[in-house]
């Protein structure tokens, strides 16, 4: 049963998405929840039941929120934003780098647009304020006999001032209490949807690697070879970061989780 906080959130959260962004996309689905596992999980289980269409997923908490590469997403109630975009794919399955790109991107313009913060973009899917994580996010894609779909998975700290052991010297927040969750949610979608509809337009990269934070710097990453270490030199139309090698060849990172040696 939900307590009357929970229950405010859900229907204020419902109404506000309805008159802001359910009138400007009146296809657009919306669901509101209290507390779920994941709104990428919820987005999974609504494809499995043939849901078909657009659907934003907002929820105050989350028990199981996930990041990438098997990590959790810490969802404390009242002081996130946690929601998820689900949308059937315009073209031959989007690549969920060029997509995260540009869902990095719709978010730094959002927290720009509400709070007036500039925020910088760890590649490929993170958002920090200064030395501190403030937003993660997740992409995935389900192929049904009906098509492709994907899910963009977002969760941004907007007000979140403690966090457990091993996120403490990590995480950190926008530090803005009065930016409601459904105004974030309802403000990434819109800056995202256009890209959704038109997965050719790049015009947002240039946003992408002028707001990076690992351009220029240091770098190191593992893979099944080892660990790698290189300079970040830029950053190509697909969204992949190029890496220059001590022995002055460049390669393309994809995918993969990689670390910025300090200054």
């Amino acid at each position: 049963m939900m307590s009357t906080q929970q229950s405010q959130f859900v229907s204020s959260s419902q109404r506000y998405l309805a008159e802001t962004i359910g009138k400007q996309y009146p296809n657009l689905s919306i669901r509101v929840f209290d507390e779920i596992d994941s709104t990428n999980n919820e987005a999974k289980r609504m494809v499995a039941d043939g849901f078909s269409g657009t659907c934003l997923l907002l929820a105050d908490r989350q028990s199981g929120g996930r990041g990438r590469m098997g990590r959790s997403f810490y969802s404390p109630g009242q002081t996130g934003a946690y929601f998820s975009i689900l949308y059937p794919a315009s073209t031959a399955l989007d690549t969920a780098v060029t997509v995260t790109a540009a869902a990095s991107v719709a978010v730094l313009r959002a927290i720009q647009a509400l709070t007036g913060i500039q925020t910088q973009i760890k590649w490929v899917n993170d958002l920090y304020l200064g030395e501190r994580k403030i937003s993660g996010i997740l992409t995935e894609a389900l192929t049904t006999a009906e098509g492709t779909y994907v899910i963009v998975g977002i969760g941004v700290n907007l007000s979140t001032d403690s966090f457990p052991g091993e996120l403490s010297g990590i995480a950190g927040s926008l530090d803005a209490p009065t930016v409601t969750a459904a105004e974030m949610a309802a403000e990434a979608f819109r800056q995202l949807y256009p890209f959704l509809l038109d997965p050719a337009d790049r015009t947002w990269l240039g946003e992408y690697r002028s707001c990076s934070r690992v351009l220029g710097r240091e770098v190191q990453w593992s893979d099944s070879n080892g660990t790698h270490e290189g300079k970040a030199v830029g950053i190509d139309d697909e969204g992949a970061l190029l890496v220059e090698m001590p022995n002055g060849f460049q390669t393309r990172l994809f995918s993969g989780e990689i670390s910025v040696k300090s200054k």
